[in-house]
């Protein structure tokens, strides 16, 4: 009975906060347009020859809860499932006529927390994003592990961390965002037996549309 006077109580601050315009909460949802970069280190070494920088975009869904805090000058924290992927290009002997393009999927628990301006309806933003891995396609583990000393299970980051910058527009309960994504971190990494890593970061474009419910 406490519990339930408690989640009411907490219900109706926040109703009384969204009123005043401090405070915002929604659901959102949407798509990515995600590449992953490989790494300088790699092309460095005679084994970068068997892997290729593939300029392909892999789309996927993006969706979760945002909160808004201030009016003009905002903090925006979100909580966010995101498919993210891209292609790596395997040369096999370092020949472009014996090309194979892999295709690399994998999910993340995203949380960004941005700083914002408001000008009217529209709105800019960015700032800093921890990413959390909890899905993973097995495509990539099984291209590289001929080139691993110690099997391919971490070839995929746990956490990563990056950042997101852009803008949106705001119609009454309904808001449009468009954000660029940067990797500050390694999202893929795996250790060759010559000591030279494979590291990919990600970046990506995003499209999403919220609804505001408080």
């Amino acid at each position: 009975m406490k519990k339930t006077f408690g989640f009411l109580a907490l219900f109706m601050l926040l109703t009384m906060v969204s009123k005043a315009q401090f405070f915002t909460l929604g659901i959102k949802g949407g798509v990515n347009l995600a590449q992953l970069k490989l790494g300088n280190e790699l092309t460095m070494n005679s084994l970068g020859a068997n892997f290729q920088q593939s300029l392909d975009t892999k789309t996927g869904y993006v969706g979760g809860v945002y909160m808004r805090i201030g009016n003009k000058v905002f903090i925006q924290p979100e909580f966010l499932l995101s498919a993210k992927g891209g292609s790596l290009n395997i040369l096999k002997g370092g020949s472009t006529a014996d090309k194979q393009t892999v295709d690399i999927e994998y999910t993340n628990i995203d949380i960004p927390v941005l700083l914002g301006f408001r000008m009217g309806p529209f709105r800019i933003n960015g700032g800093p994003l921890a990413s959390f891995n909890v899905s993973k396609g097995a495509t990539l583990n099984e291209t590289i592990k001929a080139y691993t000393q110690n099997g391919t299970e971490d070839a995929f980051k746990k956490a990563s961390y990056g950042y997101q910058v852009g803008g949106g527009l705001d119609l009454g309960s309904l808001s449009l965002d468009v954000r660029y994504e940067g990797s500050l971190s390694d999202v893929t990494s795996a250790q060759f037996t010559n000591d030279m890593k494979f590291t990919q970061k990600g970046n990506l474009w995003q499209l999403t549309l919220g609804l505001k419910i408080l």
